[in-house]
């Protein structure tokens, strides 16, 4: 998922739960994570690994003024349903 992308799943989820983004870095090191390369091979042997660890970047970097789990969970779900679409 692109920085882009991440930050227009934040925004709706903050317009429907009235939550702010506090820190627009966390959405960026989320989003590098989910597409993460060395030497031009993907770190992630699968898309479930790679949805797990933006989640897990955006549980441990909050992005959000609150609920940063369930958005870190919610997000990961959002990754898995665009890459399966």
């Amino acid at each position: 998922m692109s920085p882009e992308q991440l930050y227009l799943v934040a925004q709706e989820f903050c317009a429907r739960f009235k939550l702010r983004i506090i820190n627009y870095s966390a959405l960026v090191a989320a989003a590098a994570a989910s597409t993460a390369r060395l030497e031009g091979i993907a770190i992630h042997g699968d898309e479930q690994q790679a949805a797990q660890a933006m989640a897990e970047v955006l549980e441990k970097v909050p992005a959000l003024n609150a609920g940063n789990q369930t958005f870190a969970q919610y997000c990961a779900r959002v990754y898995m349903a665009t890459k399966f679409a």
